[in-house]
C-alpha cells in the first residue's frame, strides 16, 4: 500500500506538472495557487523552500523542520523507485 505522502505527491504531480514548463514537478507544485484544493496546505515543496522555512521558524521556535526534512526523499530516488 502506498504511503499518504506518496499519494499526495502523485495527485499534485498529476494535477500541476507540465514537462514543457520550467522546473521540476516539485517546483511547479510549489507554485500552485489553487488554495481551495484540500491538498494545498500539504503540497510537496522543494528542499530549498523547506530549508528557508526551517531557518525562519526555528528562529521563532515554532516548528522542528528537521523532522520534516528527514521525511523528504531526493527526486532522483523517486524516479528510480517509480521505474522499479
Amino acid at each position: 500500500m502506498a504511503s499518504l505522502k506518496k499519494c499526495i505527491e502523485a495527485k499534485c504531480k498529476d494535477c500541476t506538472y507540465d514537462p514543457l514548463d520550467k522546473g521540476t514537478w516539485r517546483d511547479q507544485t510549489e507554485r500552485c495557487n489553487i488554495q481551495s484544493c484540500p491538498l494545498w496546505p500539504v503540497r510537496p515543496m522543494t528542499t530549498a523552500t523547506v530549508n528557508l522555512h526551517r531557518k525562519s521558524r526555528t528562529a521563532e521556535g515554532e516548528v522542528d523542520m528537521d523532522a520534516i526534512l528527514a521525511d523528504l526523499e531526493d527526486e532522483e530516488d523517486e524516479s528510480t523507485t517509480a521505474k522499479a
